[in-house]
């Protein structure tokens, strides 16, 4: 499939490794929310620890691998690692409150939230197939997680932890992408400086809100499973998506993203004892299949494609006269 990122590189990835490296993405993010809830500790605790434990190993992969983490991308990274840093605090306090169906609600809006500024930002004009394709993915999805019908619970405070959770997600969503579609940002950089930001966003809440007795609540059962959320969701899943940015359209990609809503919902069902319902099945069965579409559809018409063709057209017009 064509390359959507406007940068050169001299070495390219095989076509389909990026969506390889998506489907990787999808059950490592799917999981993220299930792992979460399992996490028995006061949220804000969990998210301290979770980006206190990886911002450091980040730092450490990038000079063992003998660079550094320059001051241009530690700025740059400064409005998507406080949105990340937020957004995990919100996905924190949303399984609290609700099932981790009710969360997976609000990620199916990501697709449409991202479409709407991918044109502006990115230069990206989705074709009417490609809107059409994302609105079936969207609807399946929503089918996925609203078909859990009386298993659908949340508190009123649970749902607008989800909402906020899906607005922030999509903001550092959104800037890494611009990040890596206009620079060659190396993805272990970027993640070093998004986890710094992140921490050190959640650090005020903790002076605020925090007391020590709070952190005596993590026994050895949370220690794991953070150390699985922030090596295994965090460090893996979102360097390798930050790598997968260069290579893969935002509005292409953000539909993809919808499959890990299947994950999680099957996840938590041996998990957390959230059953799968036939409505379910079927939702997931149409996201499958629109997702499918998506990806077979070809790359979304870019500024950048769109002037390069025309110079093409412009050189050869004469040609044709003659």
């Amino acid at each position: 499939m064509a390359r959507s990122s406007p940068t050169r590189r001299a070495t390219e990835p095989a076509a389909h490794l990026p969506y390889v490296a998506l489907a990787f993405i999808i059950l490592a993010w799917g999981a993220g929310p299930v792992i979460t809830k399992l996490v028995t500790a006061p949220p804000l605790v969990g998210v301290l620890l979770r980006f206190g434990i990886t911002f450091p190993v980040l730092f450490a992969i990038v000079h063992l691998r003998g660079g550094r983490v320059p001051k241009a991308v530690l700025l740059r990274a400064a409005p998507p690692g406080i949105a990340f840093g937020i957004n995990l605090i919100f996905v924190f306090e949303a399984v609290q409150e609700a099932t981790v169906a009710v969360l997976a609600v609000g990620t199916t809006m990501q697709p449409a939230l991202v479409l709407l500024v991918a044109g502006p930002m990115f230069g990206e004009r989705p074709t009417r197939l490609h809107v059409l394709w994302t609105g079936v993915a969207v609807a399946g999805a929503a089918a996925v997680v609203l078909g859990a019908g009386s298993e659908l619970q949340a508190s009123a405070l649970g749902i607008i932890w989800a909402l906020l959770a899906v607005c922030t997600f999509t903001v550092y969503f959104v800037f890494t992408r611009l990040a890596r579609s206009t620079k060659a940002v190396d993805p272990f950089q970027w993640m070093a400086a998004i986890n710094v930001w992140a921490f050190a966003t959640a650090v005020p809440f903790g002076f605020l809100f925090l007391e020590r007795s709070d952190f005596d609540t993590i026994d050895a059962k949370d220690w794991l499973w953070l150390v699985i959320l922030a090596y295994g969701t965090g460090v893996f899943g979102h360097t390798l998506m930050s790598w997968v940015h260069g290579y893969v359209q935002a509005a292409r990609s953000s539909v993809a993203l919808l499959a890990m809503n299947i994950f999680a919902v099957s996840l938590a069902w041996p998990v957390h004892d959230e059953p799968v319902t036939p409505t379910q099945l079927i939702g997931g069965v149409v996201v499958l299949g629109a997702v499918t579409a998506v990806l077979k559809l070809p790359p979304v018409p870019t500024s950048q494609s769109r002037k390069r063709r025309a110079r093409a057209n412009a050189r050869q017009g004469p040609d044709r006269q003659a």
